[in-house]
């Protein structure tokens, strides 16, 4: 238990909103560049580039845009109606 406490600790900082969500191909180029070029190149399989912590990093880190992206246009629409 202490460990999932450390992790959402450490994990758990503000970050700039992108203007956009990064979708998982996205993720893949910027955190592993290297086996991002191998896939394109299709040298290798797509699910077999990466770990199974790997992938939860990679699909957390997509959703977590994502979640962030609809929280950012939930906040314009609420002051936009409220302007109006």
């Amino acid at each position: 238990m202490n460990d999932l406490a450390d992790y959402k600790r450490a994990h758990h900082k503000k970050k700039y909103v992108q203007d956009y969500p990064e979708g998982i191909l996205e993720v893949i180029e910027t955190d592993y560049p290297s086996d991002y070029f191998l896939m394109l190149e299709d040298r290798s399989r797509i699910t077999t580039l990466f770990s199974n912590e790997e992938w939860i990093d990679i699909l957390t880190k997509s959703r977590n845009s994502y979640r962030c992206h609809l929280q950012q246009m939930n906040l314009r629409r609420r002051y936009s109606a409220q302007g109006s």
